[in-house]
């Protein structure tokens, strides 16, 4: 038996516990144990599994599967790798509405949401994430941690770096490169290199200033 934990139990924790319930739901060796927040009462009101405990706090278990559901970028990163030093093993999940490609490869951690498309030889990093209706196109290459919003779309043979983050309805048009932690705003679209640590937005879209990384 393993115990699927969800590390976040906000509205992102919420879903990816039901993607994880569609996913397993009819496999008798997993089961939901649970969340891990360090928000108390998060989950009053709401039919879920158990708040087990803050997520600093908790004991990493032999049989424990994780789902990283935390949709902040800089924060997902942070998690993980305080529960992979404590030898977190994590899951990676497609729902069964999502179209991968038998030639794509996903990383460690990797979450596919209902309707999403990822192309043929397409290579996800570990942690990424991928939402409902998003799509990646054949042969793109994706760093780690990075997030695609509902609707975003990364037209075939991008590059993109690490932490990166599309907001719903951008677009990356084929082949373009981008650094890592780039933010495109919504309805945005990227058609020329990026370089790290920027936000872009507009039609076409613009470098709107430089962002600064949290310490």
């Amino acid at each position: 038996m393993y115990d699927i934990v969800i590390v976040g139990a906000g509205g992102m924790g919420r879903e990816c516990c039901e993607v994880a319930q569609d996913v397993y739901g009819d496999d008798s060796r997993y089961r939901v144990k649970g969340f891990l927040s360090d928000v108390p009462g998060v989950l009053d009101g709401f039919d879920v599994p158990p708040l087990l405990a803050p997520i600093r706090d908790y004991e990493v278990q032999p049989q424990d599967r994780f789902v990283l559901a935390i949709g902040d970028v800089p924060g997902r990163r942070k998690v993980a790798e305080q529960l992979l030093a404590r030898g977190a093993r994590f899951l990676r999940l497609v729902h069964p509405t999502a179209h991968v490609f038998k030639s794509a490869s996903l990383g460690e951690g990797v979450i596919v949401f209902p309707q999403a498309f990822v192309g043929a030889n397409a290579h996800i990093g570990d942690f990424c994430l991928i939402n409902c209706h998003a799509g990646c196109g054949h042969d793109v290459v994706m760093g780690r941690f990075t997030e695609q919003a509902p609707y975003s779309t990364i037209s075939g043979k991008a590059k993109i770096g690490e932490e990166c983050f599309f907001a719903v309805h951008s677009v990356v048009a084929p082949g373009t490169v981008i650094g890592d932690r780039v933010v495109v705003s919504q309805g945005s679209t990227v058609s020329h290199r990026t370089p790290d640590d920027t936000l872009i937005a507009g039609v076409p879209g613009k470098r709107l200033r430089h962002i600064v990384a949290k310490v």
